[in-house]
């Protein structure tokens, strides 16, 4: 009697809310052949999330780690460590995969393999620290050092995120997996374009437009500064800001000192970000840091003009549309090159999604290697 095998069970360690690393997880599972391959996903919030309806589709299931009820930093950790192990344990998975932006998240590793994890993968998505201060510092080193203990490969998105997790020690056993999107999903439609500025009232306006959690590190109170230069030159301008996070309150009260406010279009999670893309003229990243960004990849896909600043890493760079421009420069001199690359782009847009593929960042490319990885383990 013939009796089917079970797929292999991957547990991604990976939050479910609006993102670009959900985005990314979501869309690979959604590639692989599910009979061999398969995703759960551990989360530390219990609450209802962006991606749930996701999960769900695909037969994955959402385990929970929750330590948000923490009274401290340090019972935050160890409820986080204790509830990962514990939950790894009950669950026997076969694989994993941690998606981490700070060398602390990858003491959950640690759990995984006291958990008896066969297979820990550590997954840098990030370039930078929000703390940077010396005890930091000194307790980043002694992640690192742990770090053999805590993984047995080692994933970056870039060389920086691989870097600044990894260090010196672990550079030659990196492995680079591209942040890859659906190409051919957000080649630009001139039809689509057309359909989405009706629904905003809007005609040849330029628009101006970014993605992102409203974060420090997304940098968007600079953003706000460089939209109210461009405002003061281009008067008929919009700014569609997509996101929502901790600084949102924050922001819309800088927009209004600013008299910016009424110039805003502000949209919250949403699925159609490929739609908003076409709507665009020009796309901001002034971020702080990165790993390498995801909607960097998929507004270059869409032909857009994409202006992001020098604390990202160049690999992101996949057409003859995206520029760099340093954090140092003036709201007033990001809001001149905004305006003039607009004017450079508006035409032609359709072809830029075959160059993003051309480069290896197609979705089903990425998901392809990853699904042989896992199953030569």
């Amino acid at each position: 009697m013939c009796i089917d095998k079970k797929p292999l069970q991957v547990i991604q360690a990976c939050d479910l809310q609006a993102g670009g690393i959900t985005t990314l997880i979501l869309s690979i599972c959604e590639q692989l052949d599910r009979r061999k391959v398969n995703f759960d996903y551990l989360v530390y919030r219990d609450q209802e999330e962006f991606g749930d309806s996701r999960v769900k589709a695909l037969g994955g299931r959402k385990l929970i780690a929750d330590n948000t009820g923490a009274p401290n930093k340090m019972m935050k950790f160890l409820w986080k460590f204790f509830r990962t192990w514990k939950v790894l344990k009950k669950e026997g998975a076969d694989i994993f995969h941690m998606n981490v932006s700070t060398p602390y998240d990858c003491l959950m590793g640690l759990a995984a393999k006291l958990a008896g994890m066969k297979i820990v993968i550590l997954h840098s998505h990030n370039s930078h620290l929000k703390k940077s201060g010396l005890g930091h510092q000194v307790f980043q080193g002694i992640c690192r050092s742990l770090l053999p203990v805590c993984g047995d490969y080692y994933f970056a998105c870039s060389d920086l995120a691989g870097k600044f997790l990894y260090g010196k020690a672990l550079q030659k056993k990196v492995i680079y997996v591209k942040n890859g999107i659906h190409t051919e999903e957000f080649r630009f439609q001139d039809e689509v374009r057309k359909k989405m500025r009706k629904e905003y009232s809007l005609r040849d306006e330029l628009i101006i437009g970014t993605v992102g959690r409203f974060c420090r590190q997304k940098n968007q109170k600079f953003l706000l500064e460089i939209f109210a230069e461009i405002l003061s030159v281009c008067p008929s301008t919009r700014l569609l800001l997509i996101g929502q996070g901790e600084l949102e309150e924050e922001l819309m009260a800088q927009a209004e000192d600013l008299g910016i406010l009424k110039s805003l279009i502000h949209i919250p999670s949403t699925d159609k970000v490929k739609e908003f893309l076409c709507m665009m003229d020009v796309f901001l990243l002034p971020s702080l840091f990165e790993g390498l960004p995801v909607v960097g990849v998929e507004a270059q896909a869409s032909g857009l003009p994409c202006l992001f600043s020098n604390r990202i890493t160049k690999e992101v760079r996949l057409t003859d549309r995206a520029y760099f421009l340093a954090l140092e420069h003036s709201a007033e001199e990001w809001a001149r090159c905004t305006i003039s690359a607009a004017k450079k782009a508006r035409e032609h847009r359709s072809g830029y999604a075959d160059q993003v593929r051309a480069a290896g960042y197609d979705i089903k490319d990425i998901a392809e290697w990853l699904q042989e990885f896992y199953l030569s383990l």
